[in-house]
């Protein structure tokens, strides 16, 4: 008798605990801010307010319980790398492709092929096929795509018009050398006084830096990835270019975000390079000293192909967690996958097969010339592939900065980044 009553009351516990499973909340990992409880997906526009509707949207269409919630941008991948160690991170955390190999190949992420087999759901009906060769590892997908973005070239075609740089459309004329864009820099100096382009402090300066290289036929990374290889002829002549930019005063790479959106919205220079995150921002702004132009970071070699830096923001589930929990998370990031869409609000591109409305109303947004770098995205956007954990961006930045100060020359500024790089990465 005593037998069958602790059978029982195990039984009891064992199923207590699997309805207390069951109905617990997902927890979402996201990095853009906490947004409004009000906008819709039709309504919002900024990073925050926009995740937080399509957040909505998706709970009311999958009836799941999920609770959002925000973690330091700046911590981010520490507070990440901590909490899947401990295993108490979020069921469903961001991450950006280009740090993803390193989880997939330790394991540490969901492989998110076995759900589709589990689920019967399969991604490439859902989101662009080729996107997810950026999330494949050995054959197998361990990320949800949710975005691309990209550094862009923000122009003020009012600027452009004071130095006669537009053409018979209109349109910013855009250099295709090194040489035209100085020409086109110093013209626009001459006219105005003004520089020409500005450019944050931050991780942004590499990525120009990182584009320029690869359209002079040179390599970011070598060794297969594990070592750094843009201390090249082809690395030097992009620096060159960029400190003869810096030195002259025809730009600034040293700008803080406030500084340089502050002096693009009030005529205050030609243009900006920025972010696709930045796009509806300024194409908002409706300021008489502003009519805006997006492009990509131009072409200004022609030894390799034409590139430009991208990344993309994906979501990854946790290995660890039991599987019933995994397919509630990769039900849940279906759920939110039909309202990627929305997600171009922002300026950032959806991954999401859209149809041939969604694409237009995605390309009219903030109005004509604004959106014109979908197609130049699409096609020359390059994700840094590294083997390795860590931001490369952030160890190289200073190095080029003493380029920019002229505390160094551009070779041995580049061999000073390429040995700091190789140690972070050795440290990995």
């Amino acid at each position: 008798m005593k037998k069958s009553i602790v059978f029982l009351v195990i039984v009891g516990v064992l199923l207590f605990s699997t309805t207390i499973f069951a109905e617990s909340p997902l927890v979402l990992w996201q990095f853009f801010g906490v947004g409004s409880e009000t906008d819709t997906v039709d309504t919002a526009t900024t990073e925050p307010n926009t995740f937080y509707a399509i957040m909505r949207a998706a709970i009311q269409e999958s009836g799941m319980s999920v609770n959002t919630v925000q973690v330091d941008w700046g911590q981010y991948y520490t507070i990440l790398n901590q909490s899947l160690d401990s295993k108490k991170a979020g069921d469903i955390d961001i991450m950006h492709i280009q740090y993803l190999l390193p989880y997939a190949k330790a394991g540490l992420v969901a492989n998110l092929s076995n759900l589709e087999k589990e689920t019967g759901i399969y991604l490439d009906k859902i989101i662009q096929p080729q996107l997810l060769e950026s999330v494949t590892y050995n054959g197998d997908i361990y990320a949800v795509n949710w975005d691309v973005h990209a550094f862009l070239w923000h122009i003020n075609k009012v600027e452009f018009a004071k130095a006669g740089l537009l053409d018979k459309d209109g349109n910013p004329i855009i250099p295709t050398t090194a040489q035209e864009f100085i020409n086109a820099a110093e013209k626009y100096k001459e006219v105005t006084g003004q520089p020409f382009v500005y450019s944050d402090n931050g991780e942004s300066t590499p990525w120009e830096f990182y584009a320029w290289l690869l359209q002079n036929g040179g390599e970011f990374l070598s060794d297969d990835g594990w070592k750094a290889g843009f201390n090249s002829k082809a690395g030097v002549d992009v620096l060159d270019f960029m400190t003869y930019l810096t030195t002259h005063e025809l730009a600034n790479f040293s700008m803080t975000v406030a500084d340089e959106s502050s002096a693009l919205l009030n005529g205050k220079v030609a243009s900006i390079f920025g972010g696709t995150w930045m796009v509806n921002q300024y194409g908002s702004a409706n300021t008489p000293e502003l009519d805006l132009y997006v492009t990509a970071v131009p072409t200004l070699y022609h030894v390799g192909p034409a590139k430009i830096w991208a990344n993309a923001h994906s979501f990854v589930i946790p290995a660890y967690l039991p599987l019933q929990k995994q397919v509630e998370a990769y039900k849940f990031l279906v759920a939110m996958l039909k309202y990627n869409s929305y997600w171009g609000n922002t300026g950032h591109i959806p991954t999401a097969q859209l149809s041939q409305d969604q694409l237009n109303h995605f390309l009219s947004l903030n109005g004509e010339g604004v959106r014109n770098y979908y197609e130049e995205v699409s096609k020359e956007g390059t994700i840094l592939a590294q083997p390795f954990a860590g931001n490369p961006w952030g160890v190289i930045l200073p190095y080029l900065q003493k380029a920019f100060l002229g505390e160094a020359t551009s070779q041995s500024a580049l061999d000073e980044a390429a040995d700091a790089l190789d140690r972070f990465i050795s440290q990995q």
